[in-house]
């Protein structure tokens, strides 16, 4: 009898043990900086659950999609359909930036779209979200512009910061910054046009995305950890703007602060999104369908629980 008892110890001591090492394993997870960033802030402070890479610029996210060294990329969802369509084993499993683009810059005159035509506009992210809506935006109001593209909004920041004559696409919390440190910046809201365009509030600008063959367990809990962290976000910034300081984001609380409410996070799973994402989407092929891989997604494209 005494043997038979130690054999279950030995058996549950066993299993607790396995119960722990699983919990131990963490998620790595990769993000551009930014919104996105911002968005999963308090699943980066859990370190033991989540193992975060914060970037610059969409190469690393395409090498993430291409090698599935990430369980969870945070990337533009035209980027994300993109990727998929050519292979990647990822799906959409939801929506959580939805637009914080802003085009920028100093003058006498009234800033508005008519204003730029024929101007010369620094843009960051070719052919990615950023580019395809100002696109749209300046084709749907017959006004032609000519474009300097560079690789990041931190770039395009950097530049402006240097040279305020310029005319920049900018977003949060870049644009924070920027207001913080000069004055007389003029301001037109992308997200306005986009509205008066199509009668769409805004677009699903980026979404995370999660490894195909994760367990639906695993997948729930990383969605709900995600819709609590951007709760928060937007409930306490202070508090936010202090932890992602703590995390080494490169900005003071004061422009945190600022950004959080331009930055329109919001949680939306892949079903709530679908159809604000299909608008969106088709708007691509109407424009540049190999963008997001020369169809809408299919079903497959999808993580449902």
């Amino acid at each position: 009898m005494k043997k038979i008892v130690i054999g279950w110890i030995i058996v549950f001591l066993g299993l607790s043990l396995l119960g722990c090492n699983e919990k131990a394993e963490t998620l790595r997870v990769i993000v551009p900086s930014g919104s996105p960033a911002l968005a999963q802030l308090y699943l980066q402070e859990d370190a033991e659950t989540y193992d975060v890479d914060v970037v610059n610029g969409a190469d690393p996210l395409v090498a993430a999609f291409g090698s599935g060294s990430h369980e969870i990329i945070y990337a533009p969802t035209n980027l994300g359909a993109k990727m998929i369509q050519s292979g990647a084993d990822y799906q959409f499993a939801g929506a959580v930036v939805w637009g914080n683009y802003y085009i920028i810059g100093k003058t006498d005159s009234a800033f508005t779209l008519a204003f730029l035509a024929g101007k010369t506009v620094v843009v960051f992210g070719q052919n990615q979200t950023s580019d395809l809506i100002l696109r749209y935006v300046l084709a749907e109001n017959d006004i032609n512009v000519t474009f300097q593209y560079v690789d990041a909004v931190t770039t395009a920041t950097a530049q402006f910061l240097a040279d305020d004559s310029l005319i920049i696409l900018t977003a949060e919390p870049s644009l924070s910054v920027l207001m913080a440190s000069q004055t007389g910046i003029d301001v037109i809201d992308l997200q306005n046009e986009y509205q008066k365009i199509t009668g769409s509030d805004s677009y699903p600008q980026a979404g995370v995305f999660v490894k195909s063959d994760i367990a639906s367990s695993t997948a729930e809990s990383i969605l709900q950890d995600l819709e609590t962290s951007i709760q928060k976000v937007n409930d306490f910034p202070l508090e936010s703007a202090t932890l992602a300081v703590s995390l080494g984001y490169a900005f003071s609380e004061s422009v945190l602060v600022s950004a959080i409410p331009n930055s329109h996070l919001l949680f939306a799973d892949a079903m709530e999104s679908r159809p604000a994402l299909e608008a969106y989407f088709s708007m691509i092929l109407e424009t540049n369908a190999g963008l997001i891989g020369g169809t809408l997604p299919s079903e497959d494209f999808y993580w449902i629980p």
